[in-house]
């Protein structure tokens, strides 16, 4: 699966942008660069779906994909294509994953990270009261989500823990029968109960002859999974009490959140660059960020409907998404604010067609 993603990315990038955008893209770095390009380059899903991984681990998968000839490294610009024969393999496995394939990280990478350890440590805790044996060492140190699973046996007691037990069984094999058997088992084995504790990421890893990398992908692809079905189907008997329903996962770095503060109080460029002491590009790349999710944005503000149709055409005609080649066949009048508006504007009504399945 982290193969996948890897050479999906490197496909949809084409050289345009250097190989840690994808770095970036995937441990969620919310930078105004890396929002815009996983907009631009249709590569949304995986915002954020894998946070914990290290700079060293993406290098070496990086060196591996090179090594076997399915991506060819440009070391002075840290850019990278993908090959012939890397777009053969990455055909081969998007035709076998497409069909349990749910990551979703513009909408989910926050919520799943919250859920899974909501879930992970309230069937810990479920088993060990189960079999009245209240004292354990919780496997999940986060404050936040023990707070939460206290909060939810103190609301759901009453239902005992035999039924809830038996609730949230049918509701992870409802989900779990939707996935190839090993996925399906693989995420059963990281669970923690009384009687067991789950398996590492290696120790998975080595059961069934994976990478480490595919383990956390799996586990996580199932778990947006059950997000998307909690948010869009009413069929779970208690899985949905273990969600985190105040969240916002809205792709926008803290600083463009202040931007679309101002600007919604009727604000110009000039006058929020005043403001927030920065300068009016910086304010300019907001809107370019805010463009791509909210459709509330006041664009003619910014540019005539004659020049978007120009630069629209445009866009349509040029399969190169670098500014440089757009901006040589407009007319000076029309800046590069204006190009990336555009782009942004047309992105968020065609991004659903750019995305891996």
């Amino acid at each position: 699966m982290f193969e996948c993603i890897l050479l999906d990315s490197i496909l949809k990038l084409n050289g345009e942008r250097t190989v840690y955008n994808i770095y970036h893209l995937l441990t969620a770095k919310k930078s105004t660069q890396t929002i815009q390009d996983s907009n631009l380059f249709g590569l949304t899903n995986y915002f954020g779906i894998y946070n914990s991984l290290t700079r060293q681990a993406f290098n070496q998968e990086i060196q591996r994909l090179e090594y076997h000839q399915l991506i060819t490294v440009n070391p002075d610009q840290q850019t990278v294509h993908i090959s012939e024969r890397g777009k053969m393999y990455y055909k081969k496995l998007r035709e076998e994953q497409a069909d349990y394939f749910h990551l979703n990280g513009e909408k989910f990478h926050q919520k799943a990270d919250r859920f899974s350890k909501n879930l992970l440590l309230f069937i810990q805790t479920l088993t060990h009261i189960h079999r009245k044996n209240p004292r354990f060492i919780p496997i999940i140190e986060d404050v936040e989500s023990q707070q939460f699973v206290k909060k939810v046996w103190n609301k759901q007691h009453e239902l005992g823990t035999a039924t809830i037990l038996k609730y949230l069984y049918q509701d992870l094999t409802m989900i779990l029968e939707n996935f190839p058997d090993d996925h399906a088992a693989a995420f059963v084995d990281s669970l923690t109960s009384l009687k067991k504790v789950g398996l590492s990421r290696y120790q998975i890893a080595k059961k069934y002859y994976i990478t480490t990398h595919d383990v956390y992908l799996s586990f996580m692809n199932i778990i947006h999974a059950i997000c998307k079905a909690i948010e869009t189907e009413d069929n779970f008997r208690f899985l949905p009490q273990l969600y985190p329903v105040h969240q916002t996962n809205k792709l926008l770095s803290d600083s463009t959140n202040q931007t679309f503060y101002y600007l919604k109080q009727g604000l110009s460029i000039d006058e929020i660059a005043n403001v927030r002491n920065l300068k009016e590009n910086t304010i300019k790349d907001h809107i370019v960020e805010i463009a791509y999710i909210y459709q509330e944005l006041n664009w003619p503000a910014y540019i005539t409907e004659q020049d978007y149709r120009l630069i629209r055409e445009i866009l349509k005609k040029l399969e190169s998404k670098k500014l440089k080649d757009i901006k040589s066949l407009l007319p000076d009048s029309i800046s590069y604010f204006q190009i990336k508006l555009v782009i942004a504007l047309e992105g968020r009504n065609n991004v659903e067609e750019n995305q891996y399945v």
